[in-house]
């Protein structure tokens, strides 16, 4: 298999881990073919990011392996 097609493979399992995380309410920040940056925000975001920045929304750096293995590391909060 070239590059290109084994590129296309590991997208295409980015793109169902990420379509699974979005129904689970998941956002997706930033996305490139191989690594993506979701969040999923407390209802009471807006709230939270002034008293519990920890609690305000939970940050994942998600990534794909030559296996096309999907793992999902957690990601520094957003600095305001």
């Amino acid at each position: 298999m070239t590059d290109e097609g084994a590129d296309d493979v590991r997208s295409r399992a980015l793109d169902a881990y990420l379509a699974q995380r979005e129904a689970d309410g998941y956002l997706i920040e930033t996305r490139s073919s191989l690594q993506a940056v979701i969040c999923r925000r407390h209802s009471l975001h807006f709230v939270l990011r002034w008293f519990a920045r920890d609690g305000a929304q939970e940050r994942f750096v998600v990534s794909v392996d030559q296996h096309c293995k999907v793992t999902s590391v957690a990601a520094e909060p957003v600095r305001w």
